[in-house]
């Protein structure tokens, strides 16, 4: 009799399982809790490949937020990074670097002001920008999760995450990234706390004793801005120069202007590939070229990866193979006495370079 009983309550509806909640509510479960999550913490820990053999980089982090937008951020891993610490009050940001112990202090631009955390932000692109099914059900640091299948809508691109939701707290514990089948990236919160009244104090910052301050306060315009190639040279004491070779379906979609330090201002153009109009793909398959003035006492710095040495014109140069959540992106570094350059994308080290020669 106790089976059948259950048995009907199960068919008619009044017993809950895990199998009976979509992707979609879900995912409204998540929204939810981020709502009410007024303050949290966790340890970010992030793992991705580097390169096509399956090299791993790791960066691990602390995290923590509290409204109205307060957040702090040290990198406890790798050691090239190891102790970066980044506060915001929200309007405000100060970034330390302990290798040279120095502070950059700068407002954060109004457009870029957000009241929600890390993971919050996360949820809402995942709500607004993937098709969400459930996938089953797994464990995480021993909490059982729903484990959701998030597929980027009117996307092209073979791209998938994976996601481990707390089946208590409705909180992502793990993320991972998948092309083609193969993981790209994954993410774990680690020892995840909500509401747990974390201290103003956590997102004040005292720069360390003898530090350098720099201070970007007179950059009002320190978010870059869209302009034409005549205006963006009129800003800058270099000639700007654009590559002769791009592939085929290029074209220049965007030059913006920024400052590279309290008194010079870069260049960056963005060149997409019209061939495709899924704005996604465009996005992912973009080709971004930086220019600077250079300067031989400045050491310009390099990004974290997997990093080679290749010939541009005869000069070395610095190929910097970076893991991200939607595939590998490979960073050019160098230059001609006069500018510094920066090129970046998907594409395969072979065409880098030949775009870099034809400029």
């Amino acid at each position: 009799m106790i089976a059948i009983a259950t048995i009907s309550l199960l068919i008619s509806g009044c017993v809950s399982t895990d199998s009976a909640l979509t992707g979609e509510q879900i995912a409204k479960n998540m929204e939810n809790q981020q709502d009410s999550a007024h303050d949290l913490s966790c340890t970010i820990s992030i793992v991705g490949n580097t390169s096509a053999t399956g090299a791993a980089e790791t960066v691990v982090m602390e995290y923590a937020y509290k409204e109205p937008g307060m957040a702090r951020m040290k990198y406890m891993a790798p050691s090239e990074i190891a102790g970066q610490v980044m506060v915001s009050n929200g309007t405000y940001a100060w970034v330390y670097n302990p290798l040279d112990n120095s502070v950059k202090t700068m407002p954060i631009p109004e457009q870029e002001q957000t009241d929600k955390s890390m993971i919050a932000q996360f949820v809402d692109e995942l709500t607004t920008a993937y098709t969400l099914e459930q996938s089953g059900s797994g464990t995480v640091a021993g909490h059982g999760c729903y484990k959701l299948t998030a597929t980027p809508t009117g996307m092209s691109m073979p791209m998938s995450m994976e996601i481990w939701v707390n089946k208590e707290t409705w909180m992502p514990l793990k993320i991972e990234t998948h092309r083609d089948g193969e993981r790209l990236m994954e993410v774990e919160y680690q020892n995840l706390s909500v509401n747990t009244n974390i201290s103003d104090d956590t997102f004040k910052f005292e720069a360390p004793e003898g530090a350098t301050i720099e201070s970007m306060d007179s950059m009002t315009d320190a978010a870059p801005k869209s302009m034409t190639l005549e205006d963006a040279q009129a800003t800058v004491t270099f000639e700007i120069k654009e590559p002769a070779y791009l592939p085929q379906g290029y074209e220049m979609s965007e030059i913006m202007a920024a400052p590279a330090s309290m008194s010079e201002k870069s260049v960056a153009i963005v060149y997409t590939n019209n061939t495709t109009s899924d704005a996604m793909s465009q996005q992912l398959t973009a080709i971004q070229l930086a220019e600077s003035a250079y300067n031989e006492s400045v050491k310009q710095p390099s990004p974290t990866g997997e990093t080679e040495t290749v010939t541009v014109r005869g000069q070395s140069c610095n190929m910097t193979m970076i893991a991200g959540p939607f595939g590998e992106t490979r960073v050019l570094q160098w230059h001609d006495n006069e500018r510094y350059y920066i090129l970046a994308g998907t594409l395969d080290q072979v065409e880098l370079i030949k775009i870099a020669e034809s400029i």
